[in-house]
């Protein structure tokens, strides 16, 4: 006998395969149509899918695993366990065409390439229970806090484990029967010299019940996933192609006109792409290990929020399905998520970076928000003053548009309506132009572009909040007011370049003003400077800063903005500017990976009552790197990490300082 022929079943063996085959798909199928069925019942979504960026994503995060591979040790369990299913299903294919019909083979791969394929499927067949023993070492052993522990999620474990056990013993045990290998099938060829003594009759038994026990295990499988977090085996190519890159950078614009009731109140006024996002939750916890909130003994865990969300979806399928949905009582804002959940968040993003699937927390959050805020006037006290003092004075303090005035009284300063001509408009921002340590900031990028000649003006009195803060607490009505009257200035005005101080008014006039007709050139005061350094146009005495008053103990730690850093991707230019005058030490958490300060999401003007405060918690941090300075980018994350020099019983050893302050004192 010189050729290996595959099992495959006959006589009441194919009858009885015809049938558990058959009925398992049918099951299956049904399955999926009631996840179908409730997609359905959610709202449409009319975004255009940009096809290119989908496929790249996909490629580079699902088949590429570029988010899970971060954790070197599960992420590379996980890309084993990937990519030897991608293998085995080949393998499982041919499995099943045998099955119908014994002449059944996949062109080339059975016959042309069949060693070097034969090789492949071994090898993926020991990889993966590599894998899974590596899951099964971190689950049971190590148990991080952020993994989700379920029977589940054992079973799972151990199906994958027998289904390639079953496969490999089933191959080993038909070639002892027929006392042949089968050339490139290592493993089943070693296993086949372990039983080549056994009767032959045992070793077709044998081969038998384990090709039965695969067909099983992988029906099982096939059926079981649905019905839980691994249904992401199913949805998570769609998820990652069909995510938008913006969402939670940059907000949804509800037809405000068209509407009576605002964002979203039951799960059902979320788009099908939400609820899609619930289905792909792997209950991983990455995004909840990065939640600043959830770190701080607050209730908002991004993971547990998904999670909620697809089981509140699935126990009211039923009352959608009938079209009642009004006699389902769990109520999904005061049942479910709670109010202290929706208002814990501020808007990070770390949760959605760390997502391998891309799955989009914030603008869920938000559309909760914004049900509560303009449906039912529900917000705190300090929210609702700050809401009002926007909507009244143009800003959050209620100080009003003259006030505005007072901080370039004494400059020789541009108004853009006196210099429309101007090549830049500085947007000075609420903070900037009102709060007395910010004024420092203004100041001093002042100073900055007169030394490298900038072309630059102001709005001065003109100027207003650019929104951000309303449209993060829910109050979806007052900044589309605020972002048309602004746009309609600044048009009129014939703006075309801008820049800011503020990473929150960068991100609403670069993202969020387009919306509304406003298309500038817009950048961040760091990225300005570090482009006028670099081109020759400013020059900066640093031994001059050095012996200033700044200098500290000559290292600085760079805190980044959240809304600079990773929701705009902005990173480098900050340190650039640093690394010109001090030694830069980087925090445990930086960059992509940076810790919020607390202040985002209109957090800022919300009291924390709940845990510790994450302002205090970030202040630590940088401190444990024995810098005496903490560089900042941001208004807001100034404010807040002072304020945790303050509570450290540090402000008189150590300081807070926009990097624009220290470099002002240069030129």
């Amino acid at each position: 006998m010189n050729e290996l022929y595959e099992i495959t079943p006959s006589g009441i063996e194919k009858l009885v395969f015809y049938i558990a085959f058959i009925i398992s798909i049918v099951t299956f199928i049904f399955i999926i149509r009631r996840y179908l069925r409730l997609l359905l019942k959610f709202q449409k979504i009319d975004k255009h899918v940009d096809i290119g960026a989908g496929i790249l994503r996909v490629l580079k995060f699902v088949f590429g695993q570029r988010r899970l591979l971060d954790d070197p040790v599960s992420g590379f369990a996980h890309f084993l366990v990937f990519w030897g299913f991608v293998i085995i299903v080949f393998g499982t294919i041919n499995f099943f065409g045998k099955g119908f019909y014994g002449g059944f083979h996949i062109p080339f791969l059975y016959d042309i390439f069949k060693t070097p394929f034969l090789f492949l499927l071994d090898l993926f067949s020991f990889l993966v229970i590599v894998g899974v023993v590596v899951f099964a070492l971190k689950r049971f052993v190590i148990r991080p806090e952020r993994l989700t522990q379920s029977a589940g999620a054992t079973l799972i474990l151990i199906l994958i484990l027998g289904l390639m056990v079953f496969d490999l013993l089933s191959d080993g045990f038909n070639m002892a029967y027929q006392q042949v290998v089968a050339e490139g099938s290592f493993i089943g060829s070693y296993l086949a010299s372990l039983f080549w003594n056994l009767p032959k009759q045992t070793t077709l038994l044998l081969s038998h019940i384990f090709w039965w026990a695969h067909f099983v295990f992988f029906m099982t499988i096939l059926n079981y996933v649905p019905m839980g977090k691994h249904m992401h085996i199913f949805t998570s190519i769609f998820n990652v192609f069909l995510t938008d890159d913006k969402s939670g950078t940059v907000m949804s614009t509800p037809d405000l006109e068209n509407t009576e009731i605002f964002g979203v109140t039951n799960v059902e006024d979320f788009t099908w792409k939400d609820l899609l996002d619930g289905y792909s939750c792997t209950e991983c916890g990455r995004c909840q290990d990065v939640c600043p909130a959830w770190d701080t003994g607050k209730p908002l865990s991004p993971k547990n929020f998904m999670i909620q969300l697809r089981k509140h979806a699935q126990k009211k399928a039923p009352f959608l399905f009938d079209n009642k949905p009004g006699e389902f009582k769990e109520d999904f804002i005061k049942d479910v998520i709670t109010e202290d959940v929706i208002w814990a968040c501020t808007t990070c993003y770390g949760c959605q970076n760390a997502c391998p699937l891309f799955i989009r927390h914030i603008p869920k959050i938000i559309d909760l928000r914004r049900s509560m805020v303009l449906n039912e006037g529900n917000i705190s006290p300090q929210g609702a003053l700050a809401l009002k003092n926007i909507e009244k004075s143009g800003d959050p303090w209620g100080l009003g548009q003259s006030a505005r005035a007072n901080w370039f009284k004494d400059l020789k300063i541009k108004l853009i309506s006196d210099k429309p001509d101007a090549e830049w408009l500085f947007w000075v921002g609420c903070a900037g132009a009102l709060d007395a340590r910010n004024i420092k900031v203004s100041l001093a990028t002042v100073k900055l572009m007169n030394a490298a000649g900038v072309d630059f003006a102001i709005l001065g009195t003109d100027e207003s909040c650019s929104g951000d803060s309303a449209r993060r607490l829910g109050e979806e009505y007052l900044f589309q007011t605020i972002a048309k009257a602004n746009v309609e200035m600044l048009n009129k005005l014939g703006v075309k370049k801008i820049f800011t101080n503020c990473p929150h008014c960068f991100n609403t006039l670069k993202n969020e003003y387009p919306d509304f007709g406003g298309k500038y050139e817009v950048v961040h005061t760091h990225q300005l400077l570090a482009q006028l350094i670099s081109s020759g146009k400013l020059v900066i005495d640093v031994e001059k800063i050095q012996h200033g008053p700044f200098q500290g103990n000559g290292y600085i730690t760079f805190h980044d903005s959240c809304y600079l850093g990773r929701h705009n991707g902005i990173y480098q230019p900050s340190r650039m500017l640093i690394d010109l005058v001090y030694k830069r030490v980087e925090m445990k958490r930086s960059r992509k990976n940076s810790y919020c300060c607390g202040a985002g999401g209109g957090r800022m003007w919300l009291e924390e009552n709940i845990g510790k405060r994450i302002n205090e918690e970030r202040t630590m941090e940088a401190l444990a790197t024995g810098a005496s300075t903490i560089g900042v980018s941001c208004p807001f994350c100034l404010t807040m990490l002072e304020d945790g020099l303050k509570a450290n019983d540090k402000i008189n050893t150590h300081s807070v300082m926009e990097i624009t302050e220290i470099l002002a004192t240069g030129v």
